[in-house]
């Protein structure tokens, strides 16, 4: 089986028992970055992963939290002494940001660089990314202060998937991709207060609910958070499992 493994699980302001939220996902053959935050390489060292082994990096929207660890981690990627190709996807805008930030950094210096390769996701209602080996990706536009996509990933070799919300406010988009998942990662930014371009767990509980799935994991959460009073919160409208999700949690899927 696959395993997604949480690297982060924190908002974009978190406490010291949390990094930024972002992913890994793990297959028979391939190795997936959502998003990169914090010291990638460091958080990649303690589930016994070196930064050449990513072959794939998928970023949701160009929010600080959400990228600022990319030129770190390619940095460490080519020190490691990878060579093989880097592919990178994201909207337009995100992968704008990407880029700007690696040429902030000077890495057109780096002898024997690696290619990167940038894939542009388009999308009109929902967008399939090419093929990653075991694991076919669609994604769907959520609501937030900047461009941002949710995330599906579906393991051919079990049939099973999870969805991620990436940051978002109450979205049908992101309700529909989520549809019948296995798993569903949906941010929990507030308790149950609204608050433009980010959700509660009420809220995520709400489209826990109407997407039907089979457990729902509060993630992007605050610091200082109180896990019990968010889970009954997500409860309110969800009557499945829900989990508030940890650094270095592990699902198989």
């Amino acid at each position: 089986m696959a395993r997604l493994i949480l690297l982060g699980t924190g908002a974009a302001w978190c406490g010291p028992e949390r990094e930024n939220t972002f992913l890994l996902v793990r297959g028979a053959t391939t190795n997936l970055l959502i998003d990169v935050a914090g010291s990638p390489t460091q958080r990649l060292a303690q589930v016994g992963v070196g930064p050449h082994e990513i072959d794939h990096v998928v970023l949701t929207h160009n929010h600080p939290d959400h990228i600022y660890g990319f030129p770190i981690f390619m940095l460490n990627a080519w020190m490691a002494g990878r060579r093989a190709p880097l592919h990178v996807y994201g909207l337009a805008d995100t992968l704008r940001s990407a880029k700007a930030l690696l040429k902030a950094v000077g890495f057109r210096a780096w002898p024997n660089l690696f290619k990167i390769k940038y894939h542009t996701v388009v999308i009109n209602s929902e967008a399939a990314l090419p093929r990653i080996d075991e694991f076919e990706i669609s994604a769907r536009r959520g609501k937030h202060f900047v461009a941002t996509m949710g995330l599906r990933v579906t393991n051919h070799a079990t049939g099973k998937c999870f969805a991620y919300s990436a940051d978002t406010a109450p979205s049908a988009n992101i309700v529909a991709l989520a549809r019948d998942a296995d798993y569903f990662l949906h941010e929990a930014t507030q308790l149950d207060e609204s608050n433009a371009g980010h959700s509660s767990a009420v809220e995520a509980g709400q489209a826990a609910h109407a997407a039907d799935v089979g457990e729902l994991i509060l993630i992007h959460v605050p610091p200082e958070i109180n896990a019990s009073k968010w889970k009954r919160a997500a409860k309110r409208h969800f009557r499945g499992k829900v989990t508030v999700a940890n650094d270095f949690d592990v699902i198989a899927f």
